[in-house]
């Protein structure tokens, strides 16, 4: 066979995962796309126009939109520093040879195996403000004035959400910066214990520098996951209360079940456009980053 044939037959084992690829995934995008810039709903299934902007300044004027902007970048934020740090110093302490060390490197790993569909109701019992464990603990404690409706008090609603999304997504992130530790050549800790150096000293100045590459991937997937989170708010508080919860992805769903596809596509459009700068932004700035170690 020449080489060209063996080329040639090569790709011929691409076209299979190719045309899954093209009809799932790039022409609903594509299709999607076309829909944003018209006014088909489900009234008008056989009738629709090209309305250019109008979605677009519809939205911008809606309070609504405004408000999950808000609400996904805060999210999104908030599980990028909590997750990374909380997770960071977990491995640490996980990676200085501590008995039990597999049994838990398994605690944290298990929640993120675990579907929303089955930890939500599991956090919607914990945050009960009249049965929920949290409350009845404060009260029991004597500190009955800290108990809240932590899904029900708009002030309290993300948060919890928040609180819970942490929990069921640091294993992934423990696991990459332990793995990220162990492959720190043992020598630098070496030198830097021959030269001195304290714990603090040897984390700040060896750990930290040589594990920029695993820092970069647990903040880019981190952001991406806060950024497109749907399921913990739909579970828990499904946008409410009084839109306290609403984000991106809850309101593509909300509009797309009040029948306004092309509302709800450009909604979606103008959610991914952010999600694409927003990465290539910090996959850009951490780069930068690692090339300086």
């Amino acid at each position: 066979m020449t080489g060209k044939r063996k080329s040639f037959y090569s790709l011929t084992f691409l076209i299979p995962g190719m045309a899954i690829y093209l009809v799932f995934f790039i022409g609903p995008n594509l299709l999607s796309l076309g829909l944003g810039f018209t006014d088909w709903s489900v009234y008008s299934m056989t009738e629709f126009g090209f309305n250019g902007l109008d979605n677009f300044k519809q939205m911008l004027s809606e309070s609504i939109f405004k408000k999950s902007i808000v609400n996904t970048f805060y999210f999104a934020f908030a599980t990028v520093i909590l997750s990374n740090v909380i997770g960071f110093l977990l491995a640490v302490i996980m990676n200085a040879k501590l008995k039990l060390e597999s049994f838990y490197r398994s605690a944290f790993f298990i929640p993120t195996t675990l579907s929303f569909l089955v930890v939500g109701p599991v956090f919607n019992a914990l945050y009960n403000p009249e049965s929920g464990p949290i409350n009845t603990f404060l009260r029991a404690v004597g500190l009955g004035s800290l108990a809240k409706g932590w899904l029900v008090d708009p002030n309290y609603a993300m948060n919890s959400v928040i609180v819970m999304s942490v929990w069921s997504g640091i294993g992934v992130t423990i696991l990459l910066y332990i793995s990220g530790l162990q492959s720190v050549p043992p020598e630098y800790y070496e030198a830097a214990e021959i030269d001195g150096c304290t714990a603090w000293q040897k984390l700040r100045h060896v750990s930290i520098p040589l594990i920029v590459p695993s820092i970069t991937v647990n903040v880019v997937l981190s952001l991406i996951g806060g950024l497109k989170v749907f399921g913990q708010v739909f579970v828990l508080t499904n946008g409410g209360p009084n839109d306290a919860t609403q984000v991106f992805g809850t309101l593509i769903f909300k509009t797309f079940g009040e029948g306004l596809l092309g509302y709800s596509s450009a909604v979606g459009l103008v959610f991914t456009v952010i999600v694409c700068l927003m990465s290539f932004v910090l996959v850009y700035a951490l780069r930068k980053l690692e090339a300086e170690y």
